[in-house]
């Protein structure tokens, strides 16, 4: 493991345990507010924190990179989703962009980039720059 992939690594590790802890420090909020949104807190601060172990115990193996790739883009395209429309079974009414949930968001989508990054294959990466830049 290279030195940058280290960095990356912990800067990923990073920004699903940020997640994970925003969730789960205002899932209690959501549960009085409305009992399945607050589940729907909780369920992704679980899942979250459950991934960031995983890739701490597995750093090596690409699939906890990927499951956290994967939950990271569903609870920041989730947050946006739920600030254009209300979705019922989850939230009645159509929420308001917030300060904490922008600045959640931004280091939620940071990790996405983070492992999709990670995750692609080096040749993958080193071809695409190649070719768009029109150089072989």
């Amino acid at each position: 493991m290279t030195r940058l992939t280290r960095i990356e690594l912990f800067a990923l590790i990073g920004a699903g345990a940020v997640g994970a802890g925003v969730h789960a420090a205002i899932a209690p909020e959501h549960l009085h507010e409305w009992a399945p949104l607050g589940a729907s807190f909780v369920a992704v601060a679980i899942l979250l924190a459950a991934a960031v172990a995983a890739l701490v115990l597995r750093p090596e193996d690409r699939r906890p990179v990927a499951a956290l790739g994967a939950l990271l883009a569903t609870v920041a395209g989730g947050y946006f989703i739920t600030r254009l429309i209300a979705i019922p079974p989850l939230d009645p009414e159509r929420e308001s962009f917030d300060t904490l949930g922008i600045c959640t968001t931004a280091i939620e989508v940071l990790g996405l980039v983070l492992a999709v990054h990670i995750h692609t294959p080096r040749r993958r990466l080193r071809y695409l720059s190649l070719s768009s830049g029109g150089r072989r």
